[in-house]
């Protein structure tokens, strides 16, 4: 009864956030607040009927039907790991604060309609994140390709030696302006080669936690979102230091009481770190190139409003103002709140005697759906999604090389 009951309002209120989402670009508190009462009511129900049926008491039809005592600790939990996951996504600006709420309240709601999720309680907030970024992944590179395709006649069009020479230039005061830095840049590779060393020997030695080819693109997508964040970390060489000695007393002892191969070890982190910087290039290059070019929309100021998300360069630009300067709120991916709405129509809007600068927004994508969609196949289909599209995958490359080849022959 409670579960069908949390399954007919999960369905109902996952449509309407989501409709709203889509409408208005935002999710009301009220929606949330509205989930999480009626999961407390049900969770409360829940222990009712387990705190009376584990004394062998009835009342009507209470303690009749109850879970065992061990249900309630793995919903806590849950829990907690799904609220760590939003929590970490939104400060690291990858879901605004309306997302990261929703997911945390699905994320109660699922095990409320069915206790015998697969990962429960443990791995299922995972479950969900994967089920939920993948598809809403494949949709958006699906979108690039066909962008992409459009543009080949004109980018087939393109002078390529001049284009090349100002590509080369380009990286040539790159180069130049990075120099200074290097040893910073140093530090961030020796202690991602020590995070991965780490990795490694945990994943090796806890026959559990394999990463495999799918684990570790996992691995790079969430560093890849941190790495703003992460960056400043791996540039200290305090965290270094500390990290090589423990590091180094851990393989000494390993080596020396467990027999660990150490050579075999080092040469799978330094692949390991080879790859990620591969990944790191191609995706910074095609984040910042194209998809970012792709979202930025000029901005005038009478389109201010909150929730609008101000590019890097504008952001830059405007917290070097002298006027604004301790005035604005601290920037994360829900936008710009209503107080910092105001303020910059004013600034922006002021008698400054010269042309207004533009400035540049994103075009933001409502999530709410994919989240809806995500958390809904994890409780239907109660699988990963990623093992089913691996055959498709397959046969779509097999496809594409077998067409490939008789357009080259």
């Amino acid at each position: 009864m409670t579960a069908q009951f949390c399954y007919g309002f999960f369905l109902v209120l996952g449509v309407i956030v989501s409709l709203e989402d889509w409408s208005q670009k935002k999710i009301s508190n009220r929606w949330i607040l509205l989930g999480l009462l009626a999961g407390a009511a049900v969770c409360s129900y829940l222990l009712w009927n387990s705190i009376l049926g584990h004394h062998h008491l009835r009342w009507g039809r209470f303690g009749e039907y109850y879970y065992p005592w061990r249900y309630y600790p793995k919903i806590l939990i849950h829990l907690f790991l799904s609220f760590t996951a939003s929590l970490v996504l939104w400060r690291f600006s990858v879901w605004p604060a309306g997302d990261a709420k929703l997911y945390t309240l699905f994320a109660f709601l699922l095990v409320l309609i069915d206790p015998n999720l697969p990962g429960f309680p443990l791995l299922l907030f995972m479950l969900m994140l994967v089920n939920i970024f993948i598809p809403a992944a494949l949709l958006f590179a699906a979108e690039t390709a066909v962008v992409a395709l459009r543009r080949l006649p004109a980018a087939l069009k393109i002078e390529w030696r001049p284009w090349l020479r100002g590509r080369v230039d380009a990286l040539g005061i790159r180069l130049r302006e990075g120099w200074p830095y290097r040893y910073n840049y140093l530090m961030i590779a020796a202690n991602t080669f020590t995070l991965f060393y780490a990795m490694q020997t945990v994943q090796i030695n806890i026959r559990k936690l394999p990463l495999g080819p799918f684990g570790q693109i996992v691995v790079f997508l969430a560093m890849f979102v941190a790495w703003g964040r992460l960056s400043g970390l791996l540039m200290s060489k305090t965290i270094g230091l500390l990290a090589l000695l423990c590091l180094s007393a851990v393989s000494m002892a390993g080596a020396f009481w467990a027999h660990w191969d150490i050579w075999a070890r080092l040469i799978l982190t330094l692949r390991m770190t080879a790859n990620f910087g591969m990944f790191l290039s191609v995706a910074r290059g095609i984040f910042y190139w194209f998809i970012e070019k792709e979202s930025l929309r000029a901005l005038v100021p009478e389109n201010l409003e909150a929730g609008v998300v101000l590019s890097d360069e504008t952001w830059q630009k405007l917290s070097a103002e002298k006027e604004l300067a301790g005035r604005l709120g601290a920037r994360y991916s829900d936008g710009l709140s209503r107080e910092d709405a105001v303020i910059l129509k004013e600034w922006l809007t002021r008698p400054a005697g010269g042309a207004t600068p533009g400035w540049a927004v994103y075009q933001t994508i409502p999530f709410a759906v994919w989240i809806f969609l995500g958390s809904l196949f994890t409780l239907v289909e109660r699988k990963n999604l990623v093992p089913i599209l691996i055959p498709h995958f397959s046969r779509a490359y097999e496809v594409l090389r077998a067409g490939v080849s008789r357009w080259l022959s």
